[in-house]
């Protein structure tokens, strides 16, 4: 029989205290009150003998380059440490999440270091996700991969709807007559069983496209449905010592139920967490192929163009006559409408004033065996996966997004003459109409490339 890979997997709790804000509305930053369930950071660690990869899939909602200040890469910085703990060249770690918005806020909406607690906090994050690669590294052993795949129905919807008059509607509530979803949903869930060649342990790793946002906007830190359903695994896959879940390209879906409560949490995590758990039983019998042991790893940085940006001063006037008016207003009513007012033109400003720069954009890709996983820097929308996954030359295509830094929604052409929150005017869409494709494009030239 083929010489196996060598693996090995570790997780770490990354709990946050409460001095740590999360993405809210009004403030942007708002603090947690309490901890419903802890967050993880969980590794897996690969080699062939000849080639090293080390995969993070960590509880949050993803990781800015910009985080640590002018000057520094948050990712590099990870990377360039876990290469002196574990001689793994950092290009070849990746460092993925699984979007989870109840976690910090940690892709840079507005400045973290601006909250007193923020930089000893993100000290302590580096040395834990340090700390769980070298774990996952030091824990190698003999081991055989299996890729199976299954499918979730009736847990994802395409979240942009259209109207008659072919423009998104405004409300996600409101969905009149003649409206229908802008676009597919990928009910596919792609997983890779990892077990260690005498029987003793394994790991899972599973890849799946939904937002997760069951519970957004709250004040208790939570995993949300990932976090549900990767416990799940690990209680009811036997021998399963961790299990990683990979966020797909779901920049554009939303679970069935719009933001609702701690019972869809359980409810999405069992759904997603049962089929893990049906494909791994189908591919841990005995007679189930495996891969081939070869590792390979593309990387590569693309510039992308930021989109057009408004006029400034537009945006400023709009900015001060909101405050003004928020301060002779005669009702609640009316002052949240301009408290909403005044907070939509301060998300242009942002957007204004980070600049016309163009984005790097790190896209990489690792084989293993027959699988590219495919690792893209923002929120892709679902459109993007599914050419990635159809035009691949390898056999299995695995699409991951929120890796290796967060650069915002990376959409289509399409979305920008329908219109719609992802291409508002704010700081989560830098990137402009081509930027998807143009990052579509370079993954499909790497994945030939590791197949030639």
């Amino acid at each position: 029989m083929t010489t196996p890979f060598r693996a090995g997997s570790a997780k770490v709790d990354i709990t946050p205290p409460l001095t740590i804000p999360h993405l809210g509305y009004e403030p942007r930053h708002a603090f947690f009150h309490g901890v419903h369930d802890p967050l993880y950071a969980r590794a897996l660690a690969l080699d062939d003998g000849v080639t090293p990869v080390i995969i993070l899939a960590v509880d949050a909602i993803g990781f800015s380059n910009e985080l640590l200040g002018p000057g520094r890469n948050f990712t590099a910085e990870v990377c360039g440490r876990i290469t002196e703990q574990t001689g793994v060249p950092g290009a070849q770690v990746m460092l993925a999440t699984t979007h989870a918005h109840s976690t910090p806020e940690t892709i840079h909406l507005r400045r973290l270091l601006d909250t007193p607690a923020a930089g000893p906090w993100l000290a302590v994050i580096v040395d834990q996700l340090v700390s769980v690669a070298t774990m996952a590294w030091t824990g190698r052993c003999p081991s055989w991969v299996k890729l199976g795949w299954g499918e979730v129905s009736g847990l994802s919807r395409h979240r942009r709807v259209l109207g008659a008059d072919g423009r998104i509607v405004a409300g996600p509530e409101r969905t009149p007559v003649g409206s229908q979803p802008a676009g597919p949903i990928d009910p596919q869930v792609g997983l890779l069983y990892i077990e260690a060649e005498d029987g003793s342990t394994c790991t899972v790793l599973a890849n799946f496209a939904c937002h997760p946002v069951t519970v957004q906007v709250q004040p208790l830190v939570s995993a949300d449905f990932p976090g549900v359903a990767m416990r799940f695994v690990e209680r009811n896959v036997p021998r399963c010592v961790n299990s990683l879940f990979l966020q797909g390209a779901c920049g554009n879906i939303n679970p069935v139920r719009n933001t609702t409560d701690f019972g869809d949490v359980e409810r999405y995590g069992l759904m997603l967490g049962a089929e893990v758990v049906k494909v791994a039983a189908q591919v841990s019998a005995p007679s189930h192929p495996v891969l081939t042991p070869h590792l390979a790893v593309s990387t590569t940085t693309r510039l992308l163009a930021v989109r057009d940006l408004p006029p400034r001063a537009d945006y400023q006037q709009a900015f001060d006559e909101a405050a003004q008016q928020f301060t002779t207003a005669q009702s609640e009513e009316e002052r949240a409408t301009w408290r909403r007012k005044q907070r939509m033109a301060e998300e242009a400003l942002v957007l204004i004033d980070r600049g016309s720069a163009p984005i790097p954009a790190e896209v990489q890709v690792v084989r293993i065996g027959e699988v590219a996983l495919v690792a893209l820097p923002g929120e892709p929308f679902v459109e993007l996966g599914l050419v990635l996954k159809e035009q691949s030359v390898a056999p299995h295509t695995f699409v991951i997004g929120y890796a290796n830094d967060w650069i915002g929604y990376l959409t289509t052409p399409e979305a920008w003459a329908q219109g719609g929150y992802e291409v508002a005017p704010g700081p989560w869409t830098r990137v402009g109409p081509a930027g998807g494709y143009a990052l579509v494009e370079g993954a499909l030239e790497q994945i030939k490339q590791l197949w030639t």
